[in-house]
């Protein structure tokens, strides 16, 4: 492992709009209109534009005849991919956290079966839980979490679909990964998967939502957390590099096909790599990528 160097003092100064401008002149980026740079500037931030410049350079300088619209297209395509994600995750969220809280509840006929320890495979880690949810509760606005503290005495805590609405995705995952296997099928089997799948491709939902919620990069963007992709019917639809967008996107196309067939996604995916004329064979998607995320809602 490289060490790092923790001696070397930050010594850059903050550049003005027009200097900034200088700068990427200096460096190659061909420049048409010089006051639309500066607005894109002025409310983005040369940093973050600069994550999408560095696909354009070698060595700081531009790859010759690079344009800033060539940069912008892809800036711009990023933007809409957030939003059209954005509401597709939503979607998953929501039915995840209703079938946590509603596939056990009525097996069991328990509105507050979270606060039993039975339910979990670990006590300590049930009583994390527990203390989570506890300071969730207490520091919650929410009008169903005052509306509960006012009217009922026993349990202290709300019901099981009171607590999920204040819980982040990413926890609600962390209640199910906790649950005994017996239950955490329960759930599964409400999406018609293993509990494996469902838990790997939560998380996959739960980490491209925070990347969308943070403004994240998304083109060209290689996860920290790879997929599960041995999967008898769904295997064939990812392709060799697990922790790539696609793969992703063939997750959020398998939930769909639970929980929202009909969704047009895909069109609106479509659209915008046209009209900011993305080549997404530079994203290691398939020339039948369309067709091929279609056919998923369709298989038998």
């Amino acid at each position: 492992m490289i060490e790092a160097n923790i001696t070397q003092k930050y010594s850059k100064k903050p550049l003005s709009l027009d200097e900034q401008v200088t700068l990427l002149k200096e460096r190659g980026l061909i420049i048409d209109n010089e006051e639309k740079l500066k607005y894109y500037l002025k409310n983005i931030s040369y940093y973050h534009l600069s994550i999408y410049f560095k696909y354009f350079q070698r060595n700081d300088v531009f790859i010759k005849e690079t344009n800033f619209n060539d940069v912008l297209d892809i800036y711009v395509f990023d933007n809409k991919l957030r939003v059209i994600l954005f509401e597709v995750l939503e979607r998953i969220e929501k039915s995840f956290k209703c079938r946590v809280a509603r596939e056990i509840a009525i097996q069991s006929g328990n509105s507050h079966w979270y606060i039993d320890k039975r339910y979990f495979d670990n006590e300590a880690e049930h009583q994390k839980i527990l203390d989570l949810i506890t300071e969730k509760v207490e520091k919650s606005g929410e009008l169903s979490i005052e509306h509960y503290k006012q009217t009922y005495a026993d349990p202290a805590l709300p019901p099981i679909w009171t607590v999920l609405e204040i819980l982040s995705f990413g926890e609600c995952i962390h209640v199910y990964k906790k649950l005994k296997k017996e239950y955490r099928n329960i759930i599964s089997k409400s999406f018609g998967e293993d509990g494996k799948f469902v838990a790997n491709w939560m998380l996959c939902a739960s980490l491209l939502r925070n990347h969308c919620a943070h403004y994240s990069r998304l083109w060209k963007r290689y996860f920290t957390y790879a997929p599960q992709i041995n999967h008898r019917k769904y295997g064939k639809y990812f392709n060799g590099t697990d922790k790539d967008l696609y793969n992703y996107l063939v997750v959020l196309q398998i939930l769909l096909r639970e929980i929202n067939p009909t969704a047009s996604w895909l069109e609106k995916f479509e659209e915008i790599t046209k009209d900011c004329k993305i080549n997404l064979k530079n994203l290691n998607f398939p020339d039948n990528w369309k067709e091929s995320l279609e056919e998923i809602i369709t298989i038998k």
